[in-house]
């Protein structure tokens, strides 16, 4: 019965798993500022070979800025969300008894 299943399933779970790459992908290709940084080089040496006119270039280039500062954002949004306040709690540890050490000064 199960082996049937698997069967019929197949065409599905691997759909699934090729749908589940390319977002792997596509998010990889959203987040990484490297990628953008590389799309920055590439149109500063397309400006320079007079490939993109003046106005293009500001265009896509505000555009790229604007990609790379949501990518910052986010990044801070992950880092804000993982340093909380009980993570920057410090514990200290003594040895000595806590009465020990309150009683001491009646003796």
């Amino acid at each position: 019965m199960f082996l049937i299943d698997d069967i019929l399933l197949a065409p599905i779970s691997g759909f699934s798993f090729i749908l589940g790459q390319i977002q792997k992908i596509a998010d990889q290709e959203l987040n990484d500022e490297s990628v953008i940084k590389h799309q920055l080089l590439e149109l500063e040496m397309r400006r320079e070979l007079n490939e993109v006119s003046d106005e293009e270039h500001r265009e896509i280039e505000a555009e790229l800025f604007s990609r790379l500062r949501v990518i910052k954002e986010r990044q801070q949004e992950s880092l804000s969300q993982i340093h909380t306040a009980q993570s920057s709690s410090i514990v200290v540890e003594t040895n000595f008894d806590d009465e020990e050490f309150w009683n001491h000064g009646e003796n």
